[in-house]
């Protein structure tokens, strides 16, 4: 609201602490909802649930039922004005713990959903699975349009590469750095290019190739996509054990040390690496990075600083 006028700036003010009672207000509403439904179908729960053998639809459902009040009643406390103070870092890790949960929990909703469906379909599609003796293989009639099954990750993966080139050109013109970010949209691109590579190879064999041949790429890439989950995770790891040295700070201090961005970094020359090196003083410990420590030996002891220490003996 800079460079608006006072009354402007009230009123804007006067905005947004209305929408901001209106999101209030509704939160509470939905969470009396899920609370009074809870009343109503407990009994229902205990019987259908509990008193049966225990499944995945049945893990998914106790997860939705009792995990989802617990975050909604953080984010009540969080949002619904009960505190007068909430520090800085436990907004950030709620925030990602929040959106974790909001993405897990709409899967699990989504996938049960799917199950429903899914099981019409199994009940016809059970008549076309068989084992083969000439073959030695199980084998199933597959439909001449399942190959637009890929199509949703692929959309969805481009639509993530999108995003991330948007924040890679951003971070670039700002001149931000940093380790994790390097690695992230390295193997972001290179994740990119294989899932692409599997999905596409996946509709073409789907629906050009004969179905002798549906076995073809489906568990190439059913190997090929958790082998580059794998990875990414690794790699992200190695690259904090290998730019950072740990100085006796936790892993908390060792999270925000790679997220932090540094501008104008660069690693053109070793003037500018070195001129990154700047410990504080009373800071306490830091961490120094593999660069910082490639060049130690190239710095130089400052002489005026010798200089003034003599000044102050004498």
């Amino acid at each position: 609201m800079a460079g608006l006028a006072p009354n402007d700036a009230l009123h804007e003010l006067e905005v947004a602490m209305l929408h901001v009672f209106a999101s209030k207000c509704l939160a509470i509403a939905g969470f009396c909802i899920l609370c009074y439904d809870h009343s109503l179908t407990l009994s229902e729960e205990v019987e259908f649930i509990w008193k049966q053998k225990r499944s995945l639809v049945s893990t998914a459902f106790a997860l939705i039922r009792y995990v989802t009040p617990l975050v909604l009643i953080i984010d009540l406390y969080d949002k619904g004005g009960l505190t007068h103070y909430i520090p800085d870092a436990f907004c950030l890790g709620w925030y990602y713990g929040e959106t974790v949960w909001n993405l897990c929990a709409f899967a699990l909703i989504h996938g049960l959903v799917a199950l429903r469906i899914a099981y019409k379909y199994q009940v016809e599609f059970s008549y076309t699975v068989a084992y083969s003796t000439l073959f030695r293989v199980c084998f199933s009639q597959i439909s001449s349009h399942l190959w637009a099954c890929w199509l949703p990750a692929l959309v969805f993966e481009s639509f993530l590469f999108i995003l991330t080139l948007i924040k890679a050109i951003e971070h670039s013109r700002q001149k931000i750095n940093t380790p994790v970010l390097y690695v992230l949209y390295r193997d972001g691109i290179v994740y990119f290019l294989v899932i692409c590579c599997c999905s596409i190879f996946n509709m073409m064999v789907w629906l050009l190739a004969p179905p002798t041949l549906a076995a073809l790429s489906k568990y190439f890439v059913l190997a090929i996509i958790p082998t580059m989950g794998s990875r990414l995770i690794l790699n992200l790891r190695s690259s904090r054990r290998e730019d950072i040295m740990p100085t006796g700070r936790t892993t908390a201090d060792e999270t925000a040390y790679e997220m932090h961005p540094s501008k104008g970094l660069s690693r053109k020359s070793s003037g500018d690496i070195l001129g990154t090196f700047s410990p504080k003083v009373g800071s306490g410990n830091r961490y120094i990075s593999a660069q910082e420590r490639h060049h130690l030996p190239q710095i130089q002891p400052s002489t005026q600083y010798y200089k003034s220490h003599e000044g102050e003996s004498r």
